[in-house]
Protein backbone atom coordinates (compact mmCIF):
# COMPACT_ATOMS: atom_id res chain seq x y z
CA UNK A 1 0.00 0.00 0.00
CA UNK A 2 1.73 3.26 -1.10
CA UNK A 3 1.16 6.34 0.49
CA UNK A 4 2.51 9.88 -0.28
CA UNK A 5 5.52 10.95 2.17
CA UNK A 6 3.30 14.32 2.88
CA UNK A 7 0.55 12.52 4.02
CA UNK A 8 2.07 9.62 5.50
CA UNK A 9 4.12 12.03 8.00
CA UNK A 10 0.89 13.46 9.20
CA UNK A 11 -0.53 10.00 9.95
CA UNK A 12 2.30 8.99 11.76
CA UNK A 13 2.16 12.14 13.98
CA UNK A 14 -1.20 12.01 14.78
CA UNK A 15 -1.08 8.70 15.23
CA UNK A 16 1.41 8.77 18.11
CA UNK A 17 -0.06 11.46 19.38
CA UNK A 18 -3.08 9.58 19.98
CA UNK A 19 -1.26 6.53 21.51
CA UNK A 20 0.59 8.83 23.61
CA UNK A 21 -3.09 10.63 25.17
CA UNK A 22 -4.97 6.87 24.99
CA UNK A 23 -2.09 5.64 27.43
CA UNK A 24 -1.79 8.75 29.67
CA UNK A 25 -6.03 8.72 29.66
CA UNK A 26 -6.41 5.16 30.99
CA UNK A 27 -6.14 5.70 34.46
CA UNK A 28 -6.27 2.72 35.32
CA UNK A 29 -3.07 2.03 37.32
CA UNK A 30 -1.54 -0.13 40.06
CA UNK A 31 -1.65 2.91 42.51
CA UNK A 32 -5.14 2.54 43.44
CA UNK A 33 -3.62 -0.95 45.12
CA UNK A 34 -0.26 0.45 46.59
CA UNK A 35 1.61 -0.62 44.01
CA UNK A 36 3.23 0.64 40.75
CA UNK A 37 1.93 0.23 37.34
CA UNK A 38 4.39 -1.78 35.94
CA UNK A 39 4.65 -4.16 39.45
CA UNK A 40 1.05 -4.62 38.76
CA UNK A 41 1.92 -5.81 35.30
CA UNK A 42 4.93 -7.92 36.83
CA UNK A 43 2.03 -9.51 38.97
CA UNK A 44 -0.40 -10.31 35.89
CA UNK A 45 2.01 -11.32 34.20
CA UNK A 46 3.08 -13.65 37.08
CA UNK A 47 -0.23 -14.95 37.59
CA UNK A 48 -0.93 -15.77 34.08
CA UNK A 49 2.48 -17.65 33.71
CA UNK A 50 1.74 -19.80 37.01
CA UNK A 51 -0.69 -22.09 35.26
CA UNK A 52 -2.34 -25.41 36.78
CA UNK A 53 0.38 -27.59 38.20
CA UNK A 54 2.81 -24.85 38.31
CA UNK A 55 4.18 -23.73 41.79
CA UNK A 56 5.98 -20.75 40.24
CA UNK A 57 8.07 -19.27 37.87
CA UNK A 58 11.78 -18.35 37.60
CA UNK A 59 12.89 -14.46 37.35
CA UNK A 60 14.55 -15.16 33.82
CA UNK A 61 11.09 -16.26 32.37
CA UNK A 62 9.68 -13.54 33.67
CA UNK A 63 12.78 -11.18 32.19
CA UNK A 64 12.01 -13.15 28.90
CA UNK A 65 8.24 -12.52 28.63
CA UNK A 66 7.99 -8.82 29.75
CA UNK A 67 11.69 -8.18 27.67
CA UNK A 68 13.40 -6.41 30.41
CA UNK A 69 16.32 -7.03 32.70
CA UNK A 70 16.45 -9.60 35.21
CA UNK A 71 17.55 -6.83 37.75
CA UNK A 72 14.25 -4.84 36.54
CA UNK A 73 12.44 -7.76 37.43
CA UNK A 74 13.94 -8.10 40.94
CA UNK A 75 13.63 -4.60 41.81
CA UNK A 76 9.97 -4.82 41.25
CA UNK A 77 9.76 -8.33 43.23
CA UNK A 78 11.33 -7.12 46.35
CA UNK A 79 9.33 -4.21 46.38
CA UNK A 80 6.00 -6.75 45.68
CA UNK A 81 7.54 -8.47 48.48
CA UNK A 82 7.47 -5.95 51.02
CA UNK A 83 4.14 -5.19 50.36
CA UNK A 84 3.17 -8.95 50.51
CA UNK A 85 1.80 -9.54 46.82
CA UNK A 86 4.21 -12.14 46.13
CA UNK A 87 6.05 -15.50 47.71
CA UNK A 88 9.61 -16.70 46.95
CA UNK A 89 10.14 -19.98 47.33
CA UNK A 90 13.31 -22.76 46.32
CA UNK A 91 12.18 -25.35 43.19
CA UNK A 92 11.64 -28.47 44.64
CA UNK A 93 13.68 -30.17 41.81
CA UNK A 94 16.92 -27.79 42.03
CA UNK A 95 16.81 -26.13 45.22
CA UNK A 96 19.12 -23.14 43.99
CA UNK A 97 16.32 -21.67 42.02
CA UNK A 98 14.71 -19.26 43.88
CA UNK A 99 10.53 -19.22 42.28
CA UNK A 100 8.08 -16.40 42.77
CA UNK A 101 3.88 -16.55 42.47
CA UNK A 102 1.74 -13.86 43.61
CA UNK A 103 0.35 -14.24 47.36
CA UNK A 104 -3.03 -14.69 48.48
CA UNK A 105 -3.35 -10.93 48.98
CA UNK A 106 -1.51 -10.54 45.34
CA UNK A 107 -4.13 -12.44 43.72
CA UNK A 108 -7.01 -10.28 45.59
CA UNK A 109 -5.91 -7.12 43.79
CA UNK A 110 -5.83 -8.93 40.54
CA UNK A 111 -8.86 -9.80 40.86
CA UNK A 112 -10.41 -6.23 42.08
CA UNK A 113 -8.57 -5.11 39.20
CA UNK A 114 -9.54 -7.77 36.68
CA UNK A 115 -12.98 -6.48 38.01
CA UNK A 116 -12.47 -2.84 37.19
CA UNK A 117 -11.03 -3.04 33.37
CA UNK A 118 -13.67 -5.48 32.43
CA UNK A 119 -16.47 -2.63 33.71
CA UNK A 120 -14.25 -0.30 31.74
CA UNK A 121 -13.80 -2.17 28.41
CA UNK A 122 -17.45 -3.02 28.66
CA UNK A 123 -18.74 0.37 29.16
CA UNK A 124 -16.10 1.21 26.10
CA UNK A 125 -17.80 -1.75 23.83
CA UNK A 126 -21.40 -0.30 24.77
CA UNK A 127 -20.00 2.68 23.50
CA UNK A 128 -18.54 1.60 20.36
CA UNK A 129 -21.13 -0.59 19.69
CA UNK A 130 -20.35 -4.26 17.97
CA UNK A 131 -19.20 -3.15 14.80
CA UNK A 132 -16.56 -0.36 15.60
CA UNK A 133 -15.47 -2.68 18.89
CA UNK A 134 -14.44 -5.30 16.13
CA UNK A 135 -12.91 -3.49 14.11
CA UNK A 136 -10.72 -2.22 16.63
CA UNK A 137 -10.10 -5.25 18.33
CA UNK A 138 -8.64 -6.59 14.79
CA UNK A 139 -6.73 -3.14 13.91
CA UNK A 140 -5.13 -3.80 17.58
CA UNK A 141 -4.46 -7.38 16.80
CA UNK A 142 -2.72 -5.81 13.33
CA UNK A 143 -1.09 -3.21 15.17
CA UNK A 144 0.09 -5.65 17.55
CA UNK A 145 1.67 -8.40 15.10
CA UNK A 146 3.48 -4.98 13.43
CA UNK A 147 5.10 -4.41 16.05
CA UNK A 148 5.79 -7.99 17.28
CA UNK A 149 7.07 -9.91 13.82
CA UNK A 150 7.38 -7.19 10.98
CA UNK A 151 9.36 -4.27 12.71
CA UNK A 152 11.67 -5.77 14.75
Amino acid sequence: MNINEELKQKLTEELVRTVIQFKKGDGFHGQRFGIKKSELILLATMREMCGEGIDGVKVSDLSQRLNITPAAVTHMLNSLEEGGYIERLRDAKDRRIVIVRPSAKGKEILEQGKKEILKRFSGLVEYLGEKDTSELIRLLNKASYYFREVAR
